[in-house]
């Protein structure tokens, strides 16, 4: 990117003191993998790569369903039946090809976690599986990573950001024996989460916002606490862990 370039499109966060130009080249030589491209992801994945943080590795197997569409803004109708990863990605890539994106349309599993969760400085939830998030947990405490875990339901949602100094998720949330017993069995509910169209988003610009703080070392509140965000009684609490 040519100098002019650069000046211009991110001419609003070099005004920042938190950010600046050593900010700004900060966040290009970032690595960020966003596990799920859904609700959530769609509000995550621009704002990240909008603000110019240099590689993003999108991981989603899933594809667009009509029912997607009401809060999954990436897509169109005329998308249904592609694979979101990729339809993200292009989107991604249109808004700012400086940034490097890089796709991945699998499931994470226990196999393939290192190769999709390794070489990089953070890992975001933006699933509505919990498995997943065990996965998620177990690898990145594993590997000392910090990751990002972002939940949503109905008009509510959770934001916390798990690191190796502070309280895990597995000791946060302990498994209880209902999925213990779901995971023998092999099998997960099928049945839809209840969703507001604004809760995705209104998590996914406080996950993301947090996300970008954390990429530019500023303090991050969220690393020792949980925030319990109602978006139908517009109420914020954060719950220290």
């Amino acid at each position: 990117m040519s100098v002019n370039d650069f000046d211009k499109r991110y001419e609003r966060q070099l005004l920042l003191p938190e950010v600046g130009r050593v900010g700004q080249r900060l966040l290009a030589e970032k690595r960020v993998v966003v596990v799920g491209a859904g609700g959530l992801g769609c509000t995550i994945l621009p704002l990240l790569v909008g603000s110019g943080v240099g590689h993003v590795r999108v991981c989603d197997d899933d594809v667009v369903s009509l029912s997607n569409l009401h809060r999954q803004t990436l897509y169109t109708v005329a998308q249904i039946g592609q694979p979101k990863a990729v339809l993200a990605a292009e989107h991604l890539r249109a808004n700012n090809p400086h940034c490097d994106v890089e796709v991945v349309c699998e499931r994470l599993r226990e196999e393939n976690a290192e190769l999709i969760l390794g070489s990089c400085d953070l890992i975001i939830d933006a699933t509505d599986n919990e498995g997943t998030r065990r996965l998620l947990d177990a690898y990145a405490e594993s590997y000392a990573m910090p990751w990002l875990y972002v939940s949503v339901d109905s008009w509510q949602g959770q934001i916390a950001l798990f690191d190796a100094e502070h309280l895990t998720y597995g000791a946060l949330f302990p498994t209880s024996d209902d999925e213990v017993m779901v995971k023998e069995k092999g099998h997960l509910s099928s049945a839809p989460i209840p969703m507001m169209a604004t809760t995705p988003a209104l998590l996914g610009a406080l996950a993301a916002t947090e996300a970008l703080k954390f990429l530019l070392g500023l303090h991050t509140p969220l690393s020792d606490s949980l925030l319990l965000v109602d978006g139908l009684s517009l109420s914020f609490q954060r719950i220290r862990r």
